[in-house]
């Protein structure tokens, strides 16, 4: 997994199936607050994790399809015409995404 800095969140991506499987199970996964980002996904489940999830499904030009907060443990979500999967731990006190909402990632030239 590799760490992002956006203007208003830091991103872990997991984008190997490895990754994408252990997710936020891993309890050092998005410890501190940052928002991970499963991809290619258009389904997440919680089943053995410890408390409730924030989750924001997005379509392949960006846009957030829809949004679920405190998503339980034990739960399956998904969204058909997702192609990648913003989540992070519910109890951060950060506004969460929207749907409707355009998200834009960019690097700097040093790739940073």
């Amino acid at each position: 997994m590799s760490l992002l800095q956006t203007a208003s969140y830091k991103l872990v991506l997991a984008m190997t199936v490895r990754a994408r499987l252990i997710g936020l199970l891993s309890s050092r996964v998005c410890a501190n607050g940052e928002v991970l980002v499963l991809a290619p996904c258009c389904s997440i489940h919680t089943i053995g994790m410890k408390g409730p999830i924030d989750v924001a499904f997005v379509d392949k030009k960006g846009r957030v399809l829809s949004v679920q907060h405190s998503l339980p443990p034990l739960r399956f979500s998904k969204d058909r015409q997702a192609v990648a999967v913003l989540e992070r731990r519910a109890y951060s006190s950060e506004k969460w995404f929207e749907p409707g909402q355009q998200l834009m990632l960019a690097s700097g030239q040093d790739g940073s």
